[in-house]
């Protein structure tokens, strides 16, 4: 598990609610009417605009934010760098008696080996594995989009807010006691759009993207480490083409 955004996002919601507390009233900003129509009508405006199984998707997806632990860049290089020196000394045949390891580690990397393994050619395995990253990138790339719109969204339902609860007020300017309650949705709707869009959506958008971009790379490294063990590739020179991808020092073992 990544703490960084259950520590940003309870973070921040930590210090508005310590800021309410000590101005004082805290029941002041509580409006069930304001949350209609910011939570509904932000969710509701955004399932519009997405099909019902990517929408529930992508709001499930919440969880690899506050969940998602990202892969050890080294161990990756170093585990990759092993099959290719197997291979080397081996042959590819002898992959196949560790094949449900290396499904275990990734469901792509077992099939990309699998296919080496039985004697598929290079340009099969990259057309397969080039499509499964490709539906990967989509289905994860909606993910983000989801919360992007409701970033989007809550803010401008806190606007419509603000305008129903005038209107209310403008109705009803002989009436004293009308004049509160439309104030009330009229400012607090325009403060929980703001809340909900800065301080949850948009983070939780931004480290899903995060998620979707380490995923996408890591899937990559493993076809270019495919197509390295293919062509027979040194496993020193794989492992530091492995690593400048990754970002990491360049070392060389003898």
């Amino acid at each position: 598990m990544d703490p960084g955004a259950l520590i940003g996002i309870g973070g921040a919601f930590i210090m508005i609610v310590i800021a309410i507390v000590i101005g004082g009233s805290p029941a002041a900003f509580i409006n069930i009417p304001s949350i209609f129509i910011v939570v509904g009508g932000g969710m509701a405006a955004t399932m519009g605009g997405f099909p019902l199984k990517e929408f529930i998707r992508g709001v499930a997806s919440i969880k690899d934010a506050f969940l998602w632990k990202p892969p050890d860049a080294m161990e990756t290089v170093e585990f990759l760098s092993e099959i290719a020196t197997k291979v080397r000394r081996e042959g590819i045949l002898a992959l196949e008696s560790e094949i449900e390891l290396y499904y275990e580690r990734d469901p792509l990397l077992g099939d990309m080996i699998r296919m080496l393994v039985d004697g598929l050619e290079l340009e099969e395995i990259k057309i397969s594995a080039e499509g499964a990253i490709a539906q990967l990138e989509d289905k994860l790339g909606t993910n983000v989009a989801v919360w992007e719109r409701l970033g989007d969204l809550f803010p401008a339902f806190g606007m419509i807010g603000t305008l129903i609860g005038l209107i209310q007020m403008l109705k009803n300017l002989n009436d004293p006691s009308a004049l509160g309650p439309g104030m009330a949705v009229a400012l607090i709707t325009t403060l929980y759009g703001a809340i909900l869009a800065n301080a949850f959506a948009i983070p939780i958008a931004t480290k899903l993207k995060k998620v979707k971009n380490t995923e996408i790379l890591f899937k990559t490294i493993y076809l270019m480490a495919i197509e390295g063990i293919q062509k027979g590739v040194n496993p020193n020179i794989l492992r530091q083409e492995l690593s400048i991808m990754l970002g990491l020092e360049v070392t060389e073992e003898v």
